[in-house]
């Protein structure tokens, strides 16, 4: 099951990838949802290769999560390989400079299930769809806001 979004910022690419790949505060993120989540070989550089492992609960399950940055190309690809239980995830996120000013972020979330219980996961979000598109969506979009505001200040000075 594919999501896709996209969002125009109104800021550099260099400062959209900055802060779309600073993944400490994703990593706070998800200990705030109880979730929780070691970077394997303690990494402080994002880079390809770089893993995460945890827990978290889905459903009133514990379930193991282990992530890779698959691919990481500066300024412009980052391909994070997931799995959480017996679902991967594919999350993609494609950076492009529509101007020197202006940045589109295209994130794209493939999911597929290999046990029952990931596919009546996967089934109750299919039901779901309009609503998770709105999430993915709104995520987007408020990360962009923040990347917009500081943005602003840096122009103003």
């Amino acid at each position: 099951m594919k999501f896709r979004v996209s969002e125009d910022l109104d800021a550099p690419r260099s400062m959209v990838w900055a802060r779309f790949t600073e993944f400490s505060g994703m990593e706070a993120d998800a200990r705030g949802r109880g979730a929780t989540v070691t970077r394997s070989g303690n990494w402080t550089t994002p880079a390809e290769g770089a893993e995460w492992r945890g827990e978290v609960k889905v459903r009133g399950k514990v379930r193991p999560v282990s992530a890779k940055i698959a691919r990481f190309v500066p300024d412009e690809i980052c391909l994070i390989e997931s799995r959480i239980g017996g679902m991967t995830c594919v999350h993609e996120m494609n950076f492009i400079a529509l101007s020197p000013e202006v940045t589109r972020v295209a994130v794209m979330l493939d999911l597929s299930a290999q046990t029952l219980t990931a596919r009546l996961i996967l089934q109750t979000m299919k039901l779901a769809r309009g609503r998770v598109m709105q999430r993915l969506q709104a995520t987007l979009a408020r990360q962009g806001n923040a990347v917009e505001a500081e943005w602003r200040k840096v122009k103003t000075g």
